[in-house]
């Protein structure tokens, strides 16, 4: 039994949105608890410390949600990178991926 190229390539594209999808979630989810835990539960002795972590949890997220979002893959050609978006922003219109 012999895959086609349009099957695999298929496969190929499943796989790469699961990885993003899985990444992406488990991402949002413990940057989302760090925050929390920062918010809530860090001593004050570690206050000046803590909103340095604050600030890069916060980042990491809006990072994560992006990646989720517009699920971006480079690929180069020779002399060329290309970036192809396969995300949820492609329902948007062809710039929403750029832009995010």
């Amino acid at each position: 039994m012999e895959i086609s190229s349009i099957e695999l390539q298929s496969a190929m594209e499943t796989a790469f949105r699961i990885y993003h999808y899985s990444v992406a979630s488990v991402g949002c989810f413990l940057n989302a608890f760090l925050i929390y835990l920062l918010a809530r539960k860090s001593p004050k002795t570690m206050k000046t410390y803590s909103i340095l972590i604050m600030n890069f949890a916060v980042t990491d997220l809006i990072i994560c949600i992006c990646d989720g979002f517009v699920q971006q893959r480079l690929i180069p050609t020779g002399t060329a990178l290309a970036f192809i978006s396969s995300g949820p922003c492609t329902y948007l219109g062809p710039s929403a991926c750029f832009t995010a």
